[in-house]
């Protein structure tokens, strides 16, 4: 595959973190392009084989307290369950809640918050911390806004949207293995030999047997060393993605995946 054939990465891929490309003596000459998609491809890599622990895009969440109570009005229906009983309450209207929010649970780990964006102000990192990998607490004295108009974009008046990086942060390790497995792809891209497996290897033709592998990366490992010893440490048991635990008593938040030029 020569770098022509390798244009720059589409929308929708994302390069999470900075690999470390130590391990790339000729990353530096690599055409730029190339070097995009390979990191893009290594991260995705990376983001699949760990079980989404690691790796992954920024998304951007807007939460809202759903709670019965008497101010709870009009709009579309959601069914919530509360002391075991079925209510029917409202998001998204002014007087949506009439109980105060000063934490608010992410639906999984979070490696790193970028923004949080409340009507339009920035906070700052000594406005809020992270407690036990996944919930948000406000430091300033406040408590964070119950409801917020989620049909009004980002910044708007009386909203409040949170953007951040879903997972484990990578460590050194893992931008170490990101950083060789961009540049095996970038190889691969640019014809040169490289140590990702082949995904043909048998198939019968002219006295010759070549066999077919079901996938790329067969067993959920590359076959190179330093980034598999990074996968087995952030996901031993192998999991295709991390698990989860649904109830009607919990919270629900609106995500919205973040879009790449």
């Amino acid at each position: 595959m020569a770098a022509k054939d390798c244009p720059p990465s589409p929308p929708g891929d994302c390069i999470p973190f900075d690999a470390d490309m130590a391990c790339c003596d000729d990353w530096d000459s690599v055409d730029p392009d190339v070097a995009d998609r390979a990191q893009a491809l290594a991260w995705a890599t990376i983001r699949t084989l760990s079980g989404y622990r690691t790796g992954n895009c920024p998304v951007i969440m807007r939460p809202c307290l759903t709670k019965p109570c008497d101010c709870c009005a009009g709009g579309w229906m959601n069914p919530v369950i509360v002391d075991g009983k079925w209510y029917n309450c409202v998001c998204g209207g002014p007087k949506c809640s009439c109980t105060k929010m000063c934490e608010i649970s992410f639906p999984g780990e979070v490696a790193r918050v970028d923004e949080i964006n409340l009507g339009g102000e920035l906070l700052t990192l000594s406005d809020y911390r992270i407690d036990n990998g996944y919930i948000l607490v406000r430091m300033d004295g406040e408590c964070w806004p119950s409801c917020q108009d989620l049909g009004a974009p980002v910044g708007a008046p009386n909203t409040l949207s949170v953007r951040y990086v879903p997972g484990i942060l990578p460590g050194s390790a893992g931008l170490w293995a990101a950083g060789v497995l961009s540049c095996e792809f970038a190889k691969a891209c640019s014809g040169a030999k490289c140590r990702l497996p082949s995904s043909v290897t048998s198939i019968a033709r002219q006295g010759v047997a070549f066999q077919m592998a079901a996938t790329m990366f067969e067993g959920g490992m590359t076959g190179i060393r330093e980034v598999d010893a990074f996968l087995l440490a952030v996901n031993p048991a192998g999991l295709t993605r991390p698990s989860l635990v649904w109830s009607p008593d919990l919270p629900s938040v609106r995500h919205r995946y973040q879009t790449w030029p």
